[in-house]
């Protein structure tokens, strides 16, 4: 007769369940199955919760969201199965959504998002445009004599003041009045080549602008009363853009005189070659604060209350095209041309080792979530947009495609702008996509 074997026990592993959700559960040991997968370990917390609608979760380990089995998992990275494993969950990123598109009739370099309900760009063409939440073109602004390279909303209320930088070697304040249309207000005048970005300060009360001659320059926002540069000090743009660059100048209605001529308060010094970005720090409390990068395989810290370089980190052999910060001023993220996006936290000490975020192709722009200090998107040469939770470095937890009408590849990624309402301007090659991004914050 034939014995019969008793049926194998399941393997079990000890994890603890940590999060910076609202979701929090008693932070105790949990013995599980190994083949336990990310349905059955939300079933757990739900449960723990009882909530009464179920919330999907993500989950971190040693900075890598799990999508096999934990044992699966465990055999991967040579973890003991009777090591307890720390565990942190997030709550789950819904799909990108394409919301609309903007077609322009140029090559899209810059777009802002951070006025609820509008978008900002600018073009090759020469022209800033502003968009209204219905994607119906506002205002089209002429006044640069090259490609604009950057755009930024100063403030916005009944009346918006923009920034806008542009190859022609300047950078120009703009009135947008929903009655009146737009004013010309200030031509800002410092940088002996193209202007390649334009900042403002949470507060609207400073810029910074940071150019191809390895200058940043700070500017206050106030109208001056009278020209503070001489009409013969004023510099002929030089935008020789290669032959595969495309350019149409925009008619200039407006009279030179019609436009204040305003110098720097101040001029920051210290790299060595192109300024690709400066930008300001995010919190009131660090108003002083301020960051650039450059294609001199460095990013610069600075106190723009005296002037002065307060740090530099040097990346070897990198060319850094673009920066962003966190909602909460600790992370930096600075796209790279050696294909990554690169990760470094701005309370270090000295010589802060970066995480890296990497890509098929060169990151071209990086924007970060207005509201979380997780969350950040690239956009890079592929067309392709990817989004990351910085909590976890080796995948991107969504991507998406720059499409044209027909379906087509929309070509590459020049610009993105992550909004307060989730929304996501992509700006490139074929104009401009408008994507909804939640977060699930």
């Amino acid at each position: 007769m034939a014995s019969l074997s008793a049926a194998p026990t399941p393997r079990t592993i000890p994890i603890i369940l940590k999060t910076r959700t609202p979701y929090v559960i008693p932070a105790e040991k949990y013995m599980v199955p190994t083949t336990w997968r990310r349905f059955h370990l939300s079933q757990l917390i739900n449960k723990v919760l009882a909530l009464p609608t179920p919330v999907p979760f993500d989950f971190i380990a040693n900075g890598e969201m799990i999508s096999d089995s934990l044992g699966e998992w465990c055999d991967k990275n040579k973890h003991g199965e009777e090591e307890t494993l720390e565990i942190e969950y997030v709550q789950s990123v819904m799909p990108p959504q394409h919301m609309s598109s903007l077609p322009h009739p140029d090559w899209v370099s810059s777009i802002s998002c951070r006025i609820p309900g509008h978008f900002l760009t600018g073009s090759y063409d020469s022209v800033v445009r502003l968009y209204d939440n219905r994607q119906e073109l506002v205002h089209a602004i002429s006044g640069h004599t090259g490609p604009v390279s950057s755009v930024a909303f100063v403030s916005g209320t009944d009346s918006m003041l923009i920034a806008s930088a542009s190859y022609d070697t300047t950078a120009r304040l703009t009135l947008l009045d929903e009655a009146d249309g737009p004013k010309p207000l200030a031509s800002l005048h410092l940088h002996t080549a193209a202007v390649s970005s334009v900042t403002s300060n949470p507060a609207g009360s400073h810029l910074l602008t940071a150019g191809w001659d390895s200058l940043i320059g700070l500017w206050t926002t106030d109208v001056p009363s009278s020209h503070e540069i001489p009409i013969d000090s004023v510099l002929l743009p030089s935008t020789d853009l290669g032959p595969r660059k495309r350019r149409k100048l925009a008619s200039q209605p407006t009279s030179v005189d019609d436009v204040k001529r305003k110098a720097p308060s101040a001029v920051l010094k210290s790299h060595t070659a192109r300024v690709s970005k400066a930008i300001w720090s995010s919190v009131e409390s660090q108003k002083e604060k301020a960051w650039s990068c450059g294609w001199d395989c460095t990013w610069r810290s600075w106190d723009v209350e005296i002037g002065v370089c307060s740090g530099t980190t040097t990346a070897p052999e990198k060319v850094l095209l673009d920066m962003a910060i966190t909602s909460d001023a600790r992370t930096l993220a600075i796209a790279s041309a050696d294909r990554t996006v690169l990760l470094y936290s701005t309370t270090a000490s000295s010589n802060p080792t970066p995480s890296h975020l990497v890509h098929p192709a060169p990151p071209t722009s990086v924007s970060t979530h207005p509201t979380s200090s997780h969350h950040i998107i690239s956009g890079a040469q592929d067309g392709i947009v990817r989004m990351w939770d910085v909590r976890s470095t080796k995948a991107a937890v969504a991507n998406f495609k720059r499409e044209d009408e027909a379906g087509n590849k929309a070509g590459r990624v020049l610009a993105v702008d992550w909004a307060k309402d989730e929304l996501v301007g992509i700006a490139g090659e074929k104009g401009v996509d408008v994507w909804k991004c939640e977060t699930g914050l």
